[in-house]
């Protein structure tokens, strides 16, 4: 398995609805009360999946005329504001002198507000770029957001520039930069398990559809042979 291979959903016509959905899912439930490990391998899901939305959906977006360009705007705007709150979040469970006397409840809340308002934007953008995508177009697009996630970064930016060359370059840095610190402060791994997601979420489908695993196919023949 590797990260240019498009998993769930790449067997329809819309792969990076599939691929968005999957990653969504399972960042969407924000825990009132968030442990330290448990607190940044959802603070480096969130961060990896905003940046691989700047690297992919939103260039596509940028220079489409009237609604689609309103929710590529918005979604920048609401991704920012949860930035923001994840830096809070990672700066208050690291012991950040400025943060320590925020209450990580009151965190985890305002940061479930800021995604209530942001998924609905962007799983409309994403199925108005793939509505007006042939289905080339869309894989093509999974396949970028996918490499993206893979090698995004660990910790929000929210003051990384937004888009352009400056944009990417920052995206770039800032992942290189972020694994560093999080191995300096033994975090080694974060953001590294967006494949075995993904993968989960396609096995997942083919039980679901009825496909049987090719593996057990062969095995149940060795099985079957008379002796």
């Amino acid at each position: 398995m590797t990260a240019n291979q498009v998993l769930p959903g790449s067997a329809t016509a819309r792969p990076l609805s599939a691929l968005i959905d999957t990653v969504r899912d399972a960042l969407r439930q924000v825990p009132e009360f968030v442990e330290p490990e448990t607190g940044y391998q959802m603070i480096a899901r969130l961060s990896g999946h905003l940046a691989a939305m700047r690297r992919s959906v939103y260039p596509s977006a940028a220079g489409q005329p009237g609604r689609e360009r309103r929710l590529r705007a918005e979604c920048l705007s609401r991704a920012r504001a949860v930035e923001w709150t994840l830096r809070l979040l990672e700066c208050r469970l690291s012991g950040d002198m400025a943060a320590v006397r925020v209450p990580v409840p009151e965190v985890s809340a305002v940061l479930a507000q800021h995604l209530d308002g942001y998924w609905p934007v962007e799983l409309a953008l994403v199925a108005s770029v793939e509505d007006r995508s042939a289905v080339e177009d869309s894989e093509r697009l999974a396949r970028h957001y996918q490499r993206a996630l893979t090698h995004g970064p660990t910790r929000p930016h929210p003051r990384c520039p937004r888009s352009g060359t400056r944009g990417v370059l920052a995206l770039w840095l800032h992942s290189r930069w972020d694994r560093v610190l999080d191995t300096m402060d033994s975090r080694a791994g974060m953001g590294n398990d967006f494949l075995t997601l993904l993968a989960q979420a396609s096995a997942g489908q083919a039980e679901a559809s009825g496909v049987a695993d090719p593996a057990e196919d062969r095995s149940a023949g060795v099985a079957g042979r008379p002796a």
